[in-house]
């Protein structure tokens, strides 16, 4: 009898997104990594969001029929707990990742080694979810 195996998950989110920005503000320098903060808060709480929210509205404009406000109401609440609270917390964790990123250069001119990036990552999505409830 054979147990279940292990594999690896697949680390296409939002997580791997701010970890992804976070490695790329940690080769900038500290203005450097606090513009990339901004910019990707800016795209992850308010432009990613209003983009879904748009392309959503254009389908509910096509529904039809009896169901047609039951429906709508699904997709908003689908849509709402599945992409765009997500989407938000990624961009306060973007933004509270490459803030310290940024502190952290200011004091320490020593570039940061991967380990300190995934660690302040880690800590960033945590306490955004913190943040988000």
């Amino acid at each position: 009898m054979s147990g279940r195996r292990y594999r690896r998950r697949r680390r296409d989110d939002l997580s791997s997104a701010v970890d992804g920005v976070a490695r790329i503000a940690a080769k900038l320098g500290p203005v450097g990594a606090l513009w990339t903060g901004v910019i990707g808060f800016a795209f992850f709480y308010a432009v990613l969001p209003a983009c879904v929210l748009t392309w959503c509205e254009g389908r509910k404009a096509a529904l039809n029929g009896p169901a047609a406000a039951i429906f709508a109401h699904a997709i908003d609440q689908i849509v709402w707990q599945r992409v765009i609270t997500p989407s938000q917390w990624a961009g306060i964790a973007t933004l509270l990742v490459c803030g310290a990123i940024a502190i952290w250069k200011l004091f320490d001119q020593a570039d940061l080694e991967d380990g300190d990036v995934t660690l302040l990552s880690a800590a960033s999505r945590f306490i955004s979810r913190l943040v988000g409830h």
